[in-house]
């Protein structure tokens, strides 16, 4: 009898998460994936703590129901409230979630020239529990500096969906002119959105951009029992505006992430 391969679901709240699903397609070999994108009830930053809980457990059942095994919480903001809630009551259920990777300078071999960095977040995140006290466990001395971005999120979505026209460039610009005067080498990106557009961040600010999607998939590789050397090159997609599941190709989402770092997160 053909052996099943490990159902792996993904959920954001809108496409941030492909940065997260383009590593595991790459690092992860025989699985299938479900990627739900959260659009009817998208942004979460505006949501209650309540009202993501139980978004998040909405979205669980939907992924439980198309045989999922591990979950990713592809979204920080989700992480941050939601994923304790989701382990205690689906404790049969592996959930991966998302982090900054904050520890950049006690990984200095990791990342040459690295001299000062600081931390974007929503402001969900930036506000949440969970995000201060990993800020306050990493970096006690406060080394690395947190700065909240309240519309990057947004503009990231507009410039995947329409291109990025002269308008969406100024709103750019503005939305990250606080991080101009900082001098950074490094910027650690702590919403999955933002590295869909990470080389639009580091040529608007000179700086090397440090993304969360590498680790995810690594723990997920390390989680998981798979085997063989045939890695996923399409996906199953589903909008919470239609509900409609869709099979999507790896060139699909390459086209989407062409405002990351090509080379580097585009192959």
């Amino acid at each position: 009898m053909k052996q099943l391969k490990t159902r792996i679901g993904i959920f954001d709240s809108g496409t941030g998460g492909f940065s997260i699903l383009h590593r595991i397609m790459k690092k992860v070999p025989s699985v299938e994936i479900d990627y739900i994108s959260d659009d009817a009830f998208a942004p979460y930053g505006e949501k209650s703590d309540g009202e993501i809980i139980e978004r998040s457990q909405l979205i669980t059942e939907m992924l439980l129901r198309r045989g999922c095994s591990l979950i990713v919480v592809a979204c920080n903001s989700a992480t941050a409230v939601a994923i304790e809630a989701l382990r205690e009551k689906h404790r049969g259920v592996q959930f991966v979630g998302v982090e900054p990777y904050i520890n950049v300078l006690n990984h200095k071999d990791q990342f040459p020239g690295i001299k000062k960095a600081a931390v974007i977040t929503t402001e969900l995140t930036g506000n949440s529990q969970k995000f201060k006290e990993l800020k306050q466990r990493i970096d006690p001395e406060e080394r690395i500096q947190h700065v909240t971005m309240g519309k990057l999120a947004s503009i990231v979505e507009d410039i995947l969906e329409g291109g990025l026209n002269e308008p969406l460039r100024l709103n750019l610009h503005e939305e990250l002119e606080p991080l101009r005067p900082l001098g950074l080498s490094h910027l650690i990106l702590g919403c999955t959105h933002y590295p869909l557009i990470a080389s639009l961040i580091e040529r608007e600010l000179n700086v090397t951009t440090v993304s969360p999607g590498p680790y995810v998939a690594n723990r997920v590789s390390d989680l998981i029992s798979s085997s063989g050397n045939e890695y996923t090159s399409d996906f199953f997609y589903m909008s919470t505006n239609s509900m409609v599941w869709e099979k999507r190709t790896g060139a699909y989402l390459t086209s989407l992430l062409r405002y990351s770092l090509a080379g580097q997160d585009v192959q």
